[in-house]
């Protein structure tokens, strides 16, 4: 046997080494998550947009129409500020640059959020898929409205005892929903990232008793 087809069999038992050990096996599945979190995003951003063209052509602006009384409300308002009417003080261009640092960040981790999933486990990866698509669907859907004139439609409002809460609309509440989905994700990359360090701390010792090529 020549030293090549030696060293040749050692690199690929290394291969299903690392597979097995310092890189977890689903490292090297093809990502499948793209799909799943696109279309749940556009979903969202979808229903939201047409809801936003619903209650405008029916509710004129500023109008307020009780459809479960006491507790839920049509409440056609436009929002030029940012969620929850943060920095609503500041001039508009002011607040178009922070709206457009803010969504080039969230895209940045939400595109490495979809980039990793693909490492988790059968039951992670849904959450991970649910996290990223709701948090994509309600970006785009009110960044979609943002960029046709830059105020956001909100109309869906709740009671609290006897006040009635700003409005939001379909798009927040994918965002709310997303946001405390983001722990669990984080949970489950560090957790993961632990295992894979574990698997290559394991193999350390076998590679001082590798036999070498002397005499093959």
């Amino acid at each position: 046997m020549s030293r090549l087809t030696v060293l040749f069999r050692r690199l690929q038992g290394e291969r299903r080494a690392d597979r097995t050990g310092g890189r977890r096996s689903s490292d090297f599945e093809p990502n499948q998550g793209w799909r799943a979190v696109l279309a749940l995003a556009l979903a969202v951003a979808a229903v939201d947009w047409i809801v936003k063209a619903a209650v405008a052509a029916t509710v004129p602006l500023e109008g307020f129409r009780e459809v479960w009384q006491g507790r839920v409300a049509l409440w056609h308002v436009r929002n030029e500020a940012m969620m929850l009417g943060l920095w609503d003080a500041y001039p508009l261009p002011v607040r178009q640059g922070i709206a457009l640092l803010a969504s080039v960040l969230a895209f940045f981790v939400l595109f490495q959020v979809v980039g990793r999933m693909h490492r988790l486990r059968g039951a992670e990866r849904v959450v991970a898929w649910a996290f990223a698509g709701l948090a994509f669907g309600g970006m785009l859907g009110n960044l979609g409205e943002r960029a046709v004139h830059w105020g956001v439609t909100d109309y869906l409002s709740f009671a609290w005892g006897d006040l009635w809460l700003p409005p939001g609309n379909v798009a927040d509440v994918a965002l709310f929903v997303a946001i405390p989905l983001a722990l669990p994700v984080i949970l489950f990359e560090l957790r993961g990232r632990a295992r894979r360090g574990t698997g290559a701390a394991q193999r350390a010792p076998s590679a001082s008793r590798a036999r070498p090529l002397v005499g093959a």
